[in-house]
């Protein structure tokens, strides 16, 4: 049997400013396919900030050999009580396409079933995000039916929902 790979899980704090904003800067293709701009020069130490002052949410660094390769952004009891919703699975361009992230989200789920009361893991997806839908499926998600509309400037964009029980 293979050896897991080098991945591990760990939460950030808002003293991680440091490690997180470079991953936001790398990633500029999320944030302009989702804002329409790149990250804030402070939207890490603003992420941060807010995960510290809702005890529900969480974002997690996956670091791969020690070094931050990205996140994950969750909320516990969403949509629902024994509900986790992720919020993002956010990789720098050099750490995508190898595994990484799957990887990652299964680290998560294990965690997630053996260790708190979630059922269900949540992920609202742009329907026009063809790779983030095969990455969720190929993980085990389903979609629901169920989608929602959000407004980001100008733009709406329609949000179709996946779950996946622990």
């Amino acid at each position: 049997m293979a050896s897991p790979p080098p991945i591990r899980l760990s939460p950030l704090d808002p003293g991680q400013v440091p490690l997180l904003q470079p991953i936001y800067d790398a990633c500029s293709d999320y944030f302009r396919q989702s804002s329409g701009q790149p990250a804030a020069a402070e939207q890490a130490a603003a992420d941060l900030q807010a995960a510290g002052q809702d005890e529900a949410r969480h974002i997690l660094g996956i670091f791969w050999e020690d070094n931050i390769a990205g996140i994950i952004d969750l909320r516990f009891g969403d949509p629902g009580p024994l509900d986790t919703r992720l919020g993002l699975i956010l990789l720098a361009p050099e750490h995508r396409r190898r595994g990484i992230g799957s990887w990652a989200l299964r680290i998560l789920e294990a965690w997630l079933a053996r260790d708190t009361p979630v059922e269900q893991v949540v992920a609202a997806v742009p329907a026009n995000d063809h790779a983030a839908q095969g990455f969720f499926l190929a993980n085990g998600y389903a979609f629901t039916g169920q989608s929602t509309r959000v407004l980001t400037g100008d733009t709406r964009t329609r949000l179709l929902e996946m779950r996946k029980e622990t």
